[in-house]
């Protein structure tokens, strides 16, 4: 049975769509909350270029896709694999590393040198699979989740007397670029939050005349992108401060708000978020390959 492999337009994403609903239905994460604008729009947030971007084909029916996005990343003109999706009679045939193969010559003449994607790490028979394509791991993630009704509202620091939250614009992501510990996932980089085609909200905790801290907040996905404190305001409740002012800003219309990608080794985050009530719901690995 021979499939047919082609480069993506604006006008196949319908299609895309349809394959990655047959794709996800039995992926280890419920994806059904992701409608076909919500999918577009994280790939136009993710910098989705669909002239890069492969579908898999047998006649006229799409069957698998992969859907790559564009941007300097870690230093380099980097390639992010947005997502992939083989719907299940068609697996187990290379359909994914194909497409891949096939996206490759175009990515390289565009000046692409490193390829970076997100695997789950109990999804071991991807992460082999990726191994023996020549990716690495160069990062542990983990993904949080919030339920609001526990929340713990903690009341300890200067901040809470001290601070005032309010909400800005995207401009003011470059005034906390230098309070970065690490470089946030693809997912969440700022280039993503800048990117975002609707609405994001991004509340800035002010202490003293000073912006302290800021988080952003992503209305269509419920996740928060980012909190970030900045040095000279860490432990003084900012961090706390912006979280809770989230939280009774969404939960009259969600139960739930989820925290993407906190780099494994970061002890003073994962510590800062248990304590809110955050549980960790999965973990991935960032890997990458050099083109």
């Amino acid at each position: 049975m021979s499939l047919r492999y082609r480069f993506l337009d604006t006008n196949a994403f319908p299609a895309v769509y349809r394959t990655f609903v047959r794709a996800f239905s039995d992926y280890a994460l419920d994806m059904s909350y992701m409608a076909e604008g919500s999918l577009y729009s994280r790939a136009v947030k993710n910098g989705v270029d669909f002239e890069s971007s492969v579908g898999a084909y047998y006649d006229q029916q799409m069957v698998g896709f992969t859907l790559i996005g564009v941007d300097h990343f870690r230093g380099a003109l980097s390639a992010f694999d947005i997502g992939t999706g083989v719907i299940a009679d068609y697996r187990g045939r290379g359909v994914a590393s194909e497409m891949l193969d096939f996206a490759l010559p175009r990515l390289k003449e565009g000046g692409v040198r490193k390829f970076v994607l997100e695997v789950l790490q109990d999804n071991e028979r991807a992460v082999r699979a990726y191994r023996k394509t020549g990716f690495e791991v160069v990062r542990e993630l983990d993904c949080f989740e919030l339920s609001l009704e526990s929340f713990n509202h903690r009341r300890d620091g200067e901040a809470v007397a001290r601070a005032r939250v309010r909400s800005v614009g995207r401009d003011h992501l470059a005034l906390f670029q230098d309070a970065l510990d690490w470089q946030p996932s693809w997912e969440n980089s700022f280039a993503s939050i800048r990117r975002i085609p609707d609405e994001v909200r991004l509340y800035e905790a002010d202490f003293a005349g000073q912006p302290a801290g800021l988080l952003a907040y992503y209305p269509l996905l419920n996740w928060i992108m980012t909190v970030v404190v900045r040095r000279p305001y860490r432990r003084q409740g900012v961090g706390s401060l912006l979280v809770g002012h989230l939280v009774e800003r969404i939960k009259d219309r969600e139960s739930s708000v989820k925290l993407l990608n906190v780099q494994r080794d970061d002890d003073g985050m994962q510590t800062f978020l248990t304590g809110l009530g955050f549980h960790r719901y999965v973990s991935q690995f960032e890997m990458e390959s050099l083109l």
